[in-house]
């Protein structure tokens, strides 16, 4: 009750009772269409009483308030990260060192090495070989070449952007592969195939995904330390929430883990966990399994609201939907997990059920197909689909869906970090020079008034401060590469930081559902803000992936750093 007075006297500009806390003298970027500037906030349990000027903060000040003074620091509202992975990092251990990548025979001995220097009948599971090998030759990476350094014992080796896996003829056998095994989804999730059928080592997506849960140990102490230590790096950096994009399998382990924490008073970010479908058998009962890990694991900050679909796979390894063949492939072009019908049907569940989908595209056909099946859905039900769809990557958007994504309202949700220039990348390669120009575009979206977050989604825990993506997004050049280095063009790309700000606030919040609650520092709403040293609209960009939060304040709370 007393928040919702608060609420209305400070509206009509009345005298209020105290605040909690008030925080004055800032540059605060609200991140509010209706008012982006203040200067001052009140916080009363837990939520914003008052955002305007320093005289009107006045109001909520008397002899018990805390009253801090911001000396010009800016302000933020805490950040969403709309796409990540805290919950599965730690569950892949791999052989130490990791991979050279300089050669394929660089590789193979790095494998003789472990398996000479590790003897036994156990997996060797190695990381991580770059897609480049594609380039070297006509046949990529194949069974035998690893039969040659360790035929007795069986092999993994996940690539460096994990979509692609490569294995010898043992593992193939204790995985039970052969010739007869078919592809989960042609041409997404498969097992390459030699001239004579016989598959040849090289497995792809969800193909692989399927059995790491159940063939691969792992080290539950060193997994619950990971996590921790993923969770604790975003909140540090002024994360607040996050979706989580899924674990392969692990959903019990990592979500039983998130459950103890939130049980223990240290889960310290709203986590939207997932059901992800990777293969297609896992679309069966992808709603119930997500009604069960609501039940068994959901909590106040631990919430199961969306389902997360592969719909086609990454372009380096020729899984992803293209509309037209791949510039260096001719007989390629990828797949997309579910039809246009399939997908059409599982959105009308989805909406039965009051769940939202989260869906993975990084190819133009990919995206076509979930713009084709969200109208047909919508047709079905007189235009009132439930489901919020957001759209992961969006590596290649064909010029004439940019509009239609921002029509039907579909979140677009992007990883900027990804957005700098990679000598020799495979991803250019396999488009070619006109598509690869066109990939990872924003602002076609933005400019058709589409809604754009932003996320992290890495392995790399360092890799994930959201300041990272924020200055890769505006230089559309990686953190430390030199200011007069290529940037990724067009120079259009290079977006606003405002825009950064706000698909890392109030947009992450609107894929969340939660654009009521938090993402912009607003009356009524949750107090979460993020207090920075420097100011990122004026200091150098190429210095804002150093940034560390003076101090992050979640729900009224300062949770890091210190405020005098």
């Amino acid at each position: 009750m007393a928040i919702v007075l608060l609420f209305v006297l400070a509206l009509a500009g009345g005298a209020t009772h105290a605040a909690d806390w008030v925080l004055t003298g800032g540059t605060v970027f609200t991140a509010n269409a209706g008012s982006e500037r203040a200067q001052a906030v009140a916080i009363d349990e837990g939520r914003f009483v008052y955002v305007g000027d320093a005289a009107g903060a006045t109001k909520f000040v008397t002899a018990s308030t805390r009253r801090t003074e911001l000396h010009g620091k800016l302000v933020i509202p805490g950040m969403v990260d709309g796409h990540t992975h805290p919950g599965f990092i730690g569950i892949e251990s791999y052989g130490s060192p990791w991979l050279p990548t300089k050669s394929k025979r660089a590789i193979l001995e790095a494998v003789r090495a472990y398996a000479d220097a590790h003897p036994g009948t156990g997996w060797i599971r190695m990381c991580c070989w770059p897609e480049r090998l594609y380039l070297e030759d006509d046949v990529g990476p194949t069974r035998h070449d690893l039969d040659s350094v360790a035929r007795d014992r069986p092999v993994w080796l996940t690539s460096v952007v994990w979509h692609s896996v490569w294995v010898n003829s043992k593992a193939l056998e204790v995985l039970g592969i052969d010739r007869n095994t078919p592809d989960p989804r042609p041409g997404v999730a498969r097992y390459g195939r030699d001239a004579n059928g016989e598959p040849n080592g090289f497995i792809t997506e969800g193909a692989a995904w399927q059995f790491g849960a159940k063939h691969f140990d792992v080290d539950a102490a060193g997994h619950e330390r990971e996590v921790i230590r993923y969770i604790e790096h975003l909140s540090k950096h002024g994360v607040v929430a996050v979706y989580d994009g899924g674990n392969f399998g692990h959903e019990d382990r990592v979500y039983g883990l998130l459950s103890k924490l939130e049980r223990e008073g240290r889960l310290p970010l709203h986590y939207e966990g997932t059901y992800q479908i990777f293969v297609p058998e896992r679309r069966r009962d992808a709603i119930a399994q997500l009604l069960r890990l609501r039940e068994r694991y959901g909590g106040e900050l631990l919430r199961f609201t969306t389902i997360k679909l592969f719909m086609d796979g990454v372009a380096s390894n020729r899984t992803a939907a293209m509309l037209e063949p791949y510039a260096d492939d001719p007989s390629a072009s990828g797949n997309t997990m579910l039809s246009t019908a399939e997908l059409r049907d599982f959105l009308l569940e989805l909406h039965a059920a009051r769940i939202d989908l989260h869906v993975h595209v990084l190819g133009d056909r990919a995206v076509r197909t979930v713009l084709d099946a969200v109208e047909a859905a919508r047709k079905e039900l007189d235009d009132e689909l439930y489901p919020r769809i957001t759209l992961a990557h969006l590596g290649l958007v064909d010029p004439a869906d940019s509009a239609r994504i921002a029509k039907l309202g579909i979140v677009a949700n992007y990883t900027p970090w990804w957005h700098g220039v990679s000598a020799n990348d495979p991803v250019h390669h396999a488009l070619g020079d006109a598509r690869y120009g066109r990939s990872l575009l924003v602002k076609p979206l933005l400019d058709a008034g589409g809604i754009v977050s932003f996320s992290s989604d890495d392995w790399v825990v360092e890799d994930t401060s959201p300041f990272r993506g924020i200055e890769t997004g505006h230089t559309r050049r990686f953190p430390g590469v030199a200011v007069d280095a290529p940037i990724r063009g067009p120079r259009s790309e290079q977006l606003a930081l405002e825009t950064m700000v706000r698909g890392y606030t109030i947009n992450g919040a609107y894929q969340l559902r939660m654009e009521k609650e938090i993402g912009s520092i607003e009356v009524g709403k949750r107090a979460n803000l993020v207090v920075l040293d420097r100011n990122l609209f004026d200091m150098d960009p190429a210095d804002i992936h150093e940034i560390v939060p003076a101090a992050v304040v979640k729900d009224g709370a300062l949770l890091h750093g210190e405020l005098r």
